[in-house]
């Protein structure tokens, strides 16, 4: 499945070094009108390549040919199964990760994070959620 939101303005929210974790974080759309909580989350990131702040975002597994190019270009170990292409106005970006998931409710923007692993799994009837296969 391919993540796509291109009428929304995602940030760069957390970075964990110690546990490589990546958190993208969107609460409104491109005219910066209030909408629902979208947060993706990709563990074990070894290599990112992207914007802090980027309109619109489409997060998709990278091809073969994708992968090459981006370990040719930047000189990286990208690997078909664990490299993601990040598509935005901003440009193209990547990540060499684990699969990303995303999650979507409506929140208070001072809120905790969608992805408190300390909650019960499924989530609540509350939050959607899927993963980019």
């Amino acid at each position: 499945m391919i993540f796509s939101e291109p009428d929304r303005l995602f940030k760069v929210w957390e970075y964990t070094v110690s546990h490589q974790t990546l958190l993208l974080r969107s609460d409104t759309d491109l005219s910066m009108r209030s909408l629902p909580r979208i947060e993706i989350y990709a563990g074990g990131v070894q290599t990112m390549f992207l914007h802090s702040m980027m309109r619109g975002l489409t997060v998709a597994r990278a091809d073969e040919r994708e992968v090459a190019e981006i370990s040719a270009k930047h000189g990286v170990s990208a690997e078909v199964g664990i490299t993601y292409v990040l598509k935005s106005g901003n440009g193209l970006g990547f990540l060499v990760s684990g699969r990303p998931s995303w999650r979507k409710a409506v929140r208070d923007i001072d809120a905790p994070t969608l992805f408190d692993f300390t909650q019960p799994w499924p989530p609540g009837d509350d939050i959607s959620w899927g993963d980019v296969e």
